[in-house]
């Protein structure tokens, strides 16, 4: 009987997705009892080849949609899924052997929960669990930001989801459809609860200049599905969550985003500044992120600021 499905959107991510598989095949829960659910949105890599010739120890299937966001994407995997608790990671996720054992003690021991874990980030491809310990104890020592509803390390009854509906589809990109449908979820009644041993690493090679361009695609989008957030929960502690104060910081770091701002990046990058060129490419997202604001403001008609122009 499949208690657990383990839902996983995937885009070109061929070479890293077999590694995050790699890791939830080795789980210590038993196999006859959990499922992956990988739902392919619209690669054109050879995921589907490589899914293929996996032999896998579970359950495994394989969905594919054209390109239309992870969001809609894992709506797709919870349709199809077999599985009491759904649990979401995402294709640079890589999961300790305890992960669904952490995740399904707090759904045995609490009835109405969505569950998070820490997520920390790694750039190494082997020996990746070594410093474990350390990092749970850091967790608990210094991340005082409680439960996260973001769904790089989640899990929730299948039940609730269907029953709000799942992710909301009207969001395009990237970006605030998860804590959106952690809102509803919350409205339902569900207690969000994190459990610091349903840790995961998020693989990411070290940030580059080359990076950039993509980085403020994703962050831009962010923007503009920051504000529709807003729009469909008008709060403020949502205004705040949504990091309105960029709109204020991008008045003052406008330079980043002209020829001066891209001479400062390469000279940082030249000097080899890692600390510098580290705060020049926040500030770039985070007026990126401003510029995302202001185009959502304008597509949804929201005025985040009373004194800004919709």
């Amino acid at each position: 009987m499949i208690e657990v499905s383990v839902v996983i959107p995937t885009y070109n991510r061929k070479k890293l997705l077999q590694r995050v598989l790699k890791f939830l095949f080795e789980q210590n829960y038993p196999k006859d009892r959990y499922e992956i659910v990988v739902v392919d949105d619209g690669s054109n890599d050879g995921t589907d080849k490589m899914i293929e010739s996996l032999s896998s120890p579970c359950r495994l299937v394989y969905f594919y949609q054209n390109r239309r966001g992870p969001h809609i994407a894992r709506n797709s995997g919870i349709r199809n899924a077999q599985g009491e608790v759904i649990i979401f990671v995402d294709s640079d996720i890589f999961t300790p052997p305890n992960f669904i054992e952490e995740h399904m003690k707090f759904h045995r021991k609490f009835d109405d929960v969505v569950v998070s874990g820490p997520t920390v980030r790694t750039d190494k491809l082997t020996d990746v669990f070594s410093d474990i310990e350390r990092r749970k104890r850091h967790e608990l020592l210094f991340n005082h930001s409680g439960p996260s509803l973001i769904t790089s390390n989640l899990s929730v009854r299948r039940k609730y989801l269907l029953k709000v509906g799942g992710f909301d589809e009207e969001f395009e990109g990237y970006g605030w459809h998860d804590w959106e449908l952690g809102l509803r979820l919350k409205k339902l009644g569900l207690k969000v609860k994190r459990n610091v041993e349903a840790i995961v690493y998020h693989y990411q090679e070290k940030r580059k200049l080359s990076d950039l361009s993509s980085l403020c695609e994703k962050w831009r989008q962010r923007g503009i599905n920051a504000v529709l957030y807003y729009k469909k929960h008008p709060s403020l502690k949502v205004k705040l969550n949504i990091r309105i104060h960029t709109l204020l910081l991008s008045r003052f770091i406008w330079w980043i985003d002209k020829d001066f701002g891209k001479k400062v990046l390469s000279s940082a990058k030249k000097n080899k500044s890692k600390f510098l060129l580290n705060l020049l490419i926040n500030w770039k997202l985070s007026y990126v992120y401003a510029q995302g604001l202001r185009e959502g403001m304008k597509k949804h008609k929201v005025r985040l600021l009373p004194w800004m122009q919709v």
